[in-house]
């Protein structure tokens, strides 16, 4: 993919030169032929005598001063009188041309390179899902023209998305006026506001929606909050906007192709221990509770700052009774923490089943190897966002299920988001 880019790079670059050649040239060529053809100049008596490598020295010298040091066109036939007109006006707009270009590309290259998007797709941000959704795009649309705005200059993806996948980068903030004016959202063909702050996305694609209605129903915005997800799914936005949320995406897979074949495969009912519950783990409880209620009977959830987050949880979210709940702040790399959970909870001899989801995917292998170790008839589940090849085989040596949430992700995203 990244061969194809570089290739297509290439091939802007040769298409473009090759045109310019190719008019330079056949200016270069009339200006020729009409002192070959017998053309004279008022300024330069004997032009018409010379040779051809005296011709094509005039004929170059159209391109620096026109035809200021010649004069104008005299004697000889009237078409070549023209061709030699032509060339006095055409070379020099072509030096013209190519010198202010220079100099534009050279004080001020992006906004030269905003000059040129047509039919561009725009993203908010330049983190995780805007690379895994720009790798994708280029493997379907090696062409396409990309523009992301990224509010931090030092982010570490922007050389990445500009040398690999030749993408136009503009520091600055999405949501302001000022800069969505210069986007050239008129011309753009898709926008994915995919930046970490639901609120900076969802004030983005209202604004990008008064700045260009003909993107209704071709902006895709992402939500990390299921309470701001459920607001806006109750909301004229949601008509659109398509609003859509990795970590829904990657708890129902977790609760579809994980918990429930172990719900089914252990009796009694089972404990599950939700390690980190920040939005993902918090996603993974909203799905065993609309999912699979009658599967469990307790819940553990376990992170630092846990219990004002089960707060949070219960006021925008809820949970549901049908289970009991019990809420564990500390750190769940601490064996301390895990040691005090089975002392009170009595997990020994247990199958439960272990969701660790911090935003850690290191920290989240490292725990689950030792739960295993710890608890082996348990189901450890650990989270990664990217695939992990040393992750998936020491997973599949300790029996834990690993799971990659950008994989997951990227089979979920539709190529009618990106072009």
């Amino acid at each position: 993919m990244v061969e194809a880019t570089t290739r297509v790079k290439i091939e802007r670059t040769w298409r473009w030169v090759r045109w310019r050649a190719m008019f330079l040239m056949i200016v270069f060529m009339m200006g020729l032929a009409s002192f070959e053809l017998g053309v004279g100049v008022s300024d330069r008596a004997g032009v018409p005598d010379g040779g051809t490598l005296t011709h094509a020295y005039y004929a170059l010298g159209l391109f620096v001063l026109g035809g200021l040091d010649l004069g104008m066109p005299v004697a000889g036939p009237p078409v070549g009188r023209a061709m030699l007109w032509f060339a006095y006006f055409a070379a020099p707009a072509i030096t013209a041309s190519a010198v202010t270009e220079a100099v534009l590309r050279a004080m001020r290259p992006q906004r030269w390179a905003l000059m040129r998007l047509r039919d561009h797709v725009v993203f908010a941000g330049a983190g995780k899902l805007t690379m895994q959704a720009l790798r994708k795009l280029r493997a379907r649309w090696p062409r396409k023209h990309v523009l992301i705005v990224e509010r931090s200059a030092d982010h570490p993806s922007i050389d990445e998305a500009q040398t690999l996948y030749d993408a136009v980068v503009v520091v600055g903030d999405i949501s302001s006026d000022g800069l969505l004016a210069t986007l050239r959202l008129e011309h753009a063909d898709r926008f994915l506001a995919l930046t970490g702050d639901d609120f900076v996305n969802l004030d983005a694609v209202s604004k990008i929606l008064a700045h260009a209605p003909h993107l209704h129903n071709r902006i895709v915005a992402h939500v990390s909050d299921l309470h701001f997800l459920r607001v806006v799914e109750d909301t004229k936005l949601s008509r659109a906007v398509t609003v859509f949320n990795t970590h829904q995406i990657a708890a129902k897979h977790l609760v579809n192709e994980h918990l429930l074949r172990h719900f089914r495969d252990t009796k009694p009912l089972d404990t599950v221990v939700i390690g980190g519950f920040g939005r993902f783990g918090q996603t993974v409880l909203d799905q065993l509770q609309s999912q699979a209620l009658d599967s469990f009977d307790r819940v553990v959830l376990v992170d630092m700052e846990c219990k004002r987050r089960a707060l949070v949880f219960e006021e925008q979210v809820g949970f549901v009774e049908g289970y009991a709940r019990h809420v564990v702040d500390g750190d769940i790399a601490d064996p301390a923490v895990w040691k005090d959970i089975d002392d009170r909870y009595q997990l020994s001899g247990k199958e439960p089943a272990f969701v660790i989801g911090s935003g850690d995917d290191g920290t989240n292998l490292h725990v689950a190897m030792w739960l295993k170790s710890k608890w082996p008839r348990a189901l450890v589940v650990a989270r990664s966002f990217r695939r992990s090849a040393f992750a998936e085989n020491v997973s599949a040596e300790r029996d834990i299920a690993c799971f990659s949430v950008a994989e997951l992700v990227d089979e979920s995203i539709p190529e009618v988001w990106l072009g």
